[in-house]
């Protein structure tokens, strides 16, 4: 994969911009603050969602509500560019610039199943994690997992080469052995279930086929009944209905005697009803006259009456209107007193007029003194705030003054930092050194020790070299230049030897300076405390200049502050003569009494007066009609003078023809009914001779149907057909039965064919089972043999491809780096091995940044890694080797090298240099 690009919106330090990144090394340079690590952090969150310890919080720009990043980068599986955008308050965005479309991935579940596929990662890895142990380590923790104990290693590079999950498949499928074996034995138990509910299946075949029979038996016995039935009943039929007109006949000829009987008693009582009539018509007919004379005196009185009540009623009237009359004359009396009223407002308010202009000019001017004051108030506790703000700035300068003060002492003590730096970085190289330095005075004192025993060897055959040729040079004086030239030669030979076993004592006695570890780290330990200290107190002494800038502001402060001070207290001067005005004005007012608040409430009286005229006019129009009212009632009276005496003599009247008129109204009716009643007595006789002539005739047909009608005969048949019919019901009450029976006899039957077919199809899944579970038994097994020999295959592969890696980044090809099984690196020069811990500090970032680079390699397809301050705690030389180091490194598509100093500017061309933002 290649990444392209990232845009930052409100990220961190970052308010809007975007970086663009090539193939190879890019260097990401700037100044510390200036946000690159930003860069590198917005990557890891967008593509590899890990945020480290940074909540969602901490990746907003101060300010701002939201941030967002965007990653512009080329797919490992389909070569095509995408743009993945995250935002801390949408979650995910992915677009596809070829299709110019937005892909249906917003979901975080959704987004890294689909950044797994599209970065070469297998599934299931966890990305966050990936990233932090491998492509992009976080600043200064690149080699500090390589230098704890193994157990530490252990569990930092397990989860990367997944040996937790063959454990964890190992325990999981421990469970889906349990239950696939719980299955097996459910489904044992089911078969033998199965087996006891098939025990009575021959027992139920024998009764079906017994049932089976009596079934059939009855259906026979049933149709022959069923036949005789029904011939007893066509029989039965034709003598019933001959029977029935029997019993027709005779039921009415005795409904026709009970109606003669009926009507006779009819006859009977009709012919009482009309001689009672006729008695009430001879009364009704000797007192009529004294009935139409009461009559004629009720109606009277109820007309009388009418006339008492309409009288009572103009009375009540009469009475209403002289309470009204009297109402209206007493709001007559009132509205007067009102009248007078009104004249004595109207001249008070003429009287108040000046008095009301001379109050309106004293409250203005008693106005204009308030506001002065007030103004004069407002200026005080301006003072009182200014004087305030003056004290704590003049304390604030105090407090700077001494701090400046103390600051400008801690300069000298800053000027050590160099030094201590060099310090440090020789002490930190001697003791990366000390290892190699022990094995060195090891070899060397074994060489010098050696190199003293052949001196001696050859110090002897030197002496006799020299005494041969001595002789030789007297025997041949010729060869006398020459024998002269070898031994000054082998004169100097031996001053070289000299020469050099004292050059490696020295070299030995350097060496067991340089041992001393102990007091080296002591040291070493005090100038890193000392610089740590020096340090803070240098971060305090860059404040130094911000102080004077406080202090200037805080002089040009105080000295404004001042001058507004007595400004303020200038304006003070006048208020005392202001309060002396403002307590005349006052007592002035106090004489007026208020003329404007006694000419408002007569002038909100004076309005309630100003309907008084119209109110006078309609009481007095309301009064006279009222007279006039009173006045038409009285003569309405006048017809109701004699209405008691008219009464009176009409009641007397009633009263002597009432005992006649109850006995006419007791009669009356009965006398109205005369003529009615005579008329039903005629009907009643008609009906009653009908009657007997239809008895007569119901006589004859009865006497002439019992001559064909047999009752004994009638009564065999019904015998023999109740007992056909009692076969029939008892044989069609069976049959269902039987049926019945017959019927859960093959349910049950048919249950256990269903309960036989899933006893077969139960012992089909058994064997299944049975064969999955021998399956996962033998996969837990592969599984747990199969863990350690992958891991290690993995671990030789890594280690293969480190060694590779750690060749090219040192380029010097007579070295070998072993990653070994317990996650340890061990390099091997020559015939010396080294473990990590013993390693240079160039040669352990170079180490860990090759197997980091090899797990990359071997468990994903992913050829980009970052770095950050790769180079920390490195003197020149080492960083400089480092970056060229990197810069050689081939076989990855893309590094990232974040770095404060212009180190990786000179080792590539794709420099990305990020500034400060305001």
């Amino acid at each position: 994969m290649e990444i392209l690009s990232v845009s930052l919106k409100n990220f961190k330090f970052h308010s809007d911009r975007s970086f663009s990144f090539q193939p190879g090394t890019n260097a990401i340079c700037g100044e510390n603050g200036a946000g690159k690590t930003s860069i590198l952090e917005a990557i890891a969150w967008v593509l590899f969602d890990y945020s480290g310890a940074y909540t969602k919080d901490d990746l907003i720009r101060n300010g701002s509500n939201s941030a967002q990043a965007a990653v512009n980068f080329v797919s490992s599986r389909d070569q095509r560019t995408y743009t993945v955008t995250r935002c801390t308050r949408s979650s995910y965005t992915i677009y596809d610039p070829e299709l110019n479309e937005r892909l249906d991935y917003t979901k975080k579940e959704d987004v890294l199943p689909w950044l797994r596929e599209h970065l070469g990662v297998p599934a299931g890895t966890n990305l966050g994690q990936l990233f932090r142990n491998t492509i992009g380590v976080p600043q200064g923790t690149f080699t500090i997992d390589f230098l704890g104990t193994a157990e530490e290693r252990k569990k930092v590079f397990d989860p990367i080469l997944k040996v937790e999950e063959y454990k964890k498949v190992f325990k999981e499928l421990g469970d889906l052995e349990k239950f696939a074996k719980a299955q097996s034995e459910s489904l044992e138990r089911d078969i033998q279930q199965y087996d006891e509910s098939l025990q009575e299946w021959d027992e139920l075949t024998a009764t079906q086929q017994g049932l089976t029979q009596t079934i059939l038996q009855i259906q026979t016995d049933l149709n022959h009944w069923q036949q005789r039935h029904e011939e007893l009943k066509d029989e039965q039929a034709k003598w019933s209905e001959i029977e029935s007109q029997v019993q027709q006949v005779t039921l009415q000829l005795e409904t026709v005697s009970g109606q003669i009987r009926a009507e006779q008693l009819n006859v009977d009582r009709l012919k009482t009803e009309l001689d009672r009539a006729e008695k009430s018509v001879a009364l009704c007919t000797e007192r009529r006259d004294s009935y139409q004379a009461y009559t004629q005196a009720d109606q009277a009185l109820q007309e009388f009456d009418r006339s008492r009540s309409q009288q009572e009623k103009l009375l009540k009237e009469r009475q209403k209107l002289a309470e009204s009359l009297g109402a209206y004359q007493t709001k007559l009396a009132v509205l007067a007193q009102k009248g007078e009223r009104r004249s004595q407002i109207e001249t008070e308010l003429k009287q108040l007029e000046p008095l009301i202009e001379q109050q309106s000019q004293l409250e203005q001017e008693q106005s204009q003194l308030n506001e002065k004051l007030q103004s004069c108030q407002s200026w005080k506790q301006t003072i009182q705030r200014d004087e305030k703000r003056l004290a704590q700035l003049q304390q604030r300068q105090k407090q700077l003054g001494e701090e400046i003060e103390r600051l400008e002492g801690l300069g000298a003590i800053v000027k050590q930092i160099p030094q201590l730096e060099e310090q440090q970085s020789r002490y930190q190289q001697q003791l990366s050194r000390i290892e190699a330095a022990t094995q060195f005075d090891s070899d060397l004192r074994q060489i010098l020790a050696q190199a003293q025993h052949r001196e001696g060897i050859q110090a002897n055959h030197i002496q006799t070299a020299t005494l041969t040729l001595q002789e030789l040079q007297q025997a041949a004086p010729s060869w006398q230049p020459r024998i002269e030239s070898v031994l000054a030669t082998i004169a100097n030979s031996s001053k070289l030897n000299n020469h050099l076993m004292r050059d490696l004592q020295g070299i030995l006695d350097d060496l067991s300076e340089q041992l001393l570890a102990d007091r080296l780290k002591q040291r070493l330990g005090e100038v890193q405390t000392q610089l740590k200290t020096i340090r803070e107190q240098e971060s305090q002494y860059r404040k130094l200049e911000a102080k004077f800038d406080e202090e200037e502001k805080l002089d040009s402060e105080i000295a404004e502050l001042r001058s507004l001070i007595t400004e303020h207290q200038s304006q003070l001067a006048a208020e005392p003569e202001l309060r002396e005005q403002l307590a005349h004005l006052a007592g002035q007012l106090q004489t007026l009494e208020n003329p404007r608040g006694r000419s408002s409430i007569l002038q909100k009286e004076l309005k309630t007066l100003t309907q008084l005229d119209s109110e006078l006019l309609k009481a007095q129009a309301d009064l006279k009609q009222a007279e006039d009212e009173i006045k038409t009632i009285d003569d309405a009276l006048k017809a109701f003078e004699n209405l008691a005496d008219q009464i009176r003599e009409q009641q007397l009247r009633r009263d002597q023809y009432k005992e006649d008129y109850q006995i006419y109204l007791e009669h009356q009716q009965s006398a109205n009914s005369f003529k009615g009643r005579k008329t039903q007595y005629e009907d009643a006789i008609a009906q009653l001779k009908q009657l007997e002539e239809k008895q007569a005739e119901f006589t004859n047909q009865k006497a002439q149907l019992a001559e064909t009608y047999d009752p004994e005969q009638v009564k065999a048949i019904k015998t023999e057909y109740e007992a056909a019919n009692n076969q029939r019901i008892s044989l069609s009450t069976r049959l269902p039965i039987e049926s019945q029976r017959l019927e859960e006899c093959e349910t049950r039957l048919s249950k256990l064919k269903t309960i036989q077919q899933k006893r077969t199809e139960t012992q089909a899944q058994l064997k299944q089972k049975q064969k999955t579970e021998r399956f996962i038994k033998a996969a837990r097994k592969f599984y747990k043999e199969a863990a350690p020999r992958i891991t290690e295959r993995y671990v030789q592969s890594i280690s293969h491809e480190a060694d590779r890696l750690f060749r090219e980044l040192l380029n010097r090809p007579n070295v070998a780096l072993e990653w070994t099984r317990d996650y340890e690196i061990m390099v091997q020069e020559g015939a010396h091995s080294r473990r990590f811990i013993n390693l240079s500090g160039g040669e352990q970032m170079c180490a860990a940044l090759a197997v980091r680079l090899a797990l990359l390699k071997v468990l994903a397809d992913i050829d980009i890694a970052f770095f950050d301050e790769p180079t920390t705690n490195m003197d020149r030389p080492r960083r400089e080797s480092l970056a060229e180091a990197i810069a050689n490194i081939k076989s990855f598509r893309q590094l990232f090298v974040i770095s404060h100093d212009d180190t990786f500017e000179k080792v590539t061309e794709n420099v990305i240099l990020v500034e400060r933002e305001a």
